[in-house]
């Protein structure tokens, strides 16, 4: 059904900024969402997991009809959840991650991109996924599993990942019903094919990093 390291530090931020603007967050689904009653959206789900340094881990959909670019998120770019302890493996997805389960409105959406922002870090994929999927109203879909995964660093900063997707049904739909229970009795359509599995989604990686030099200014 699915059809170099360096550069200045006012340009990452400029690049983050328009990927912050241009795309929408989109949050997860509360557990009072009414899937079926609902007229002109449909529920995505699938889950992020991470092998790597903690961080924003980002997939960004756009809308084939309207060309609205939606996120979705685990994480954040900047600090350690829970002290310095760091993130705690999801007990159901057995995997540094979570489920995500998402509301967008009906239509055919393609995965435009992925990205991977940690710390002063941005890495990003290269290339058309050729994934395409299409939301109903009142109805939820399972895309599937979105593995990240480091291939290089520099130092102690990413500077290179890959991405697989791949059918988890078998694992994650348990857990997308147990953390969202809007879809505890909603049927929750696959759009894999068991056990498929893309390898390198959106090709090779681009990093790019901005370090930041204190400016120290003598005060009189």
């Amino acid at each position: 059904m699915f059809t170099n390291l360096t550069m200045p530090g006012r340009r990452l931020a400029g690049i983050a900024l328009l990927l912050g603007l241009v795309a929408c967050a989109a949050p997860n689904i509360d557990a009072k969402h009414d899937v079926r009653g609902a007229s002109s959206t449909g529920v995505v789900s699938g889950s992020i997991t991470y092998n790597g340094p903690y961080g924003a881990y980002r997939l960004e959909l756009v809308s084939q009809a309207s060309g609205e670019v939606f996120r979705i998120e685990h994480g954040r770019s900047q600090g350690l959840p829970f002290g310095l302890g760091g993130e705690k493996v999801h007990p159901g997805l057995r995997r540094l991650g979570s489920p995500f389960a998402v509301a967008l409105p009906t239509g055919r959406y393609e995965i435009k991109s992925w990205h991977l922002l940690s710390g002063a870090a941005l890495v990003s994929s290269t290339a058309p996924t050729g994934v395409v999927f299409q939301v109903d109203a009142g109805q939820a879909i399972y895309l599937g599993n979105f593995n990240f995964v480091e291939t290089s660093r520099i130092v102690r900063l990413i500077s290179g990942a890959k991405v697989t997707m791949s059918d988890q049904a078998a694992r994650d739909l348990p857990v997308i019903r147990s953390d969202f229970p809007a879809l505890a009795e909603v049927p929750i359509t696959q759009t894999l094919n068991p056990e498929a599995r893309i390898d390198n989604l959106g090709g090779a990686s681009d990093a790019r990093v901005s370090i930041t030099v204190p400016l120290f200014i003598p005060v009189r």
